[in-house]
């Protein structure tokens, strides 16, 4: 039986052209890659462990030891539930950074919340606020930073909800390594108890809470293969070293960061992870920096304990934040590839987020081609063509099937984490020609 059928499929091969069967071979092969690529992406997540807590009275940093700076305009009423959060995990100081005209309206949200007073007062953490005259969130950052006194910088987005009062103590352990500069942890999204309900819930944010569904297990996989992150460590949460982000040669560049032309405001989370990866490789660094010349390195802790969660917005102001997100990574692939540190130089410390950097590039590229061979194969072997798309829509509807198990109540707005799967058609596209575009694109104050 096995013989005929080789016979027959032989046969039936042997009627068509060199290139009809290239083009069929180019497509498997395409989708060969996909899949290994996502067996080592899978086989690397699994070889990633958390880093060890220290012993209480032998950890090198406490949570005394951390100024939190949280750069804000147009904050929402999440606010004081967030810092609520912040200050369970007792840190030094919580410093805000406004614009000049936003202080009185702060300071009365702050004052009139509940429960901010005596959460202060059981931590001992003191409350600052911060201005400058016009927005800009990195020149609000390192003004923070600059009045920070604690030994370890943490960066807070003000959306940012931390899921328990062990955050910091998390987050702070990779610091036990002298080599650790930058520190961030896993990333969720926050989807308030009332809105957990299919006719509440809006596609917006189930396209958000499917694009950082799939983002989760690679932040694994890269860091167990170079120690590095999948591109970013997230801007909602960050902790750095102190002497690096009040080095002035560091600040400098982060506020003199241009792209054509145009001083960056956004993007910081990108700068700053790729700064503190491949500085030491830096040619204008001698002469410069204060801080030793090293190779600092990454810590990544995913562990529950140490999650931080995000509110997601309701409202298309989200497509807003995507086309931020997606100009600033690309941005961000640009420069690294190019000349900060360069390819064949970012290869030395982070291998394998060049090569998946590199692969990011030519996406759009391979898409258009395999776009150009489904359509061949169509014409050409239909009967096969037919096979391989319920193949691939298979495996599609068993990772929706996943999103939806874990996310029951967006099942009936599933559509729009399968136009999220498929962003990736235009977003690049889009981002090429939006690249000189610069906003903090979803506060209404820039």
């Amino acid at each position: 039986m096995s013989t005929f059928l080789y016979n027959s499929l032989s046969s039936l091969m042997s009627s068509y052209s060199f290139s009809e069967k290239a083009h069929l071979v180019a497509l498997f092969g395409l989708y060969l890659w996909d899949y290994i690529d996502r067996k080592q992406t899978q086989s690397l997540a699994s070889q990633y462990r958390p880093f060890p807590l220290p012993l209480a009275d032998r950890a090198r940093f406490k949570a005394r030891d951390v100024s939190i700076v949280v750069p804000t305009i147009d904050w929402d009423e999440n606010l004081p539930r967030n810092l609520l959060t912040w200050l369970a995990t007792a840190p030094r100081e919580v410093i805000f950074v406004t614009v000049a005209s936003s202080v009185p309206a702060l300071c009365k949200v702050l004052k009139s919340a509940p429960g901010v007073y005596e959460a202060c007062k059981a931590s001992g953490t003191e409350i600052k606020i911060s201005a400058v005259k016009w927005a800009n969130k990195r020149c609000q950052l390192c003004l923070g930073i600059n009045n920070a006194v604690g030994s370890i910088i943490c960066l807070v987005d003000d959306d940012a909800r931390w899921t328990s009062n062990q955050v910091l103590e998390h987050l702070l352990a990779p610091f036990e390594n002298d080599d650790v500069g930058l520190v961030g942890g896993p990333i969720g999204s926050y989807v308030p108890e009332e809105r957990q309900n299919p006719n509440i819930i809006t596609p917006w944010e189930v396209a958000a809470l499917r694009i950082r569904q799939r983002r989760g297990p690679g932040m694994a996989a890269f860091f167990a293969a170079d120690r590095s992150t999948n591109f970013t460590v997230s801007g909602l949460t960050m902790l750095l070293r102190a002497e690096l982000v009040k080095d002035p040669y560091f600040q400098f560049l982060f506020t003199d960061d241009l792209w054509n032309g145009i001083r960056q405001n956004t993007g910081d989370d990108g700068f700053i992870t790729r700064y503190i990866l491949f500085q030491h490789q830096l040619p204008h660094r001698k002469g410069y920096s204060r801080v030793p010349n090293k190779q600092w390195r990454l810590g990544i802790q995913l562990t529950p304990e140490a999650e931080v969660q995000t509110s997601l917005m309701t409202d298309n102001r989200f497509a807003a934040q995507c086309r931020r997100w997606y100009r600033s990574g690309l941005r961000l692939r640009l420069t690294c590839l190019r000349y900060e540190p360069g390819y064949w130089k970012m290869r030395q410390t982070a291998p394998y987020m060049a090569r998946k950097m590199l692969g990011g590039m030519i996406n759009p590229l391979l898409t258009a081609i395999r776009l150009y061979l489904w359509c061949f194969i169509w014409q050409t072997f239909p009967l096969v063509a037919a096979f391989w798309l319920l193949y691939v829509l298979y495996n599609w509807y068993l990772s929706l099937r996943g999103f939806s198990k874990q996310y029951p109540f967006c099942g009936s707005k599933i559509w729009a984490a399968m136009i999220a799967d498929n962003l990736y058609l235009v977003s690049d596209i889009y981002s090429y020609l939006t690249l000189s575009v610069e906003s903090w694109s979803n506060r209404l104050g820039v």
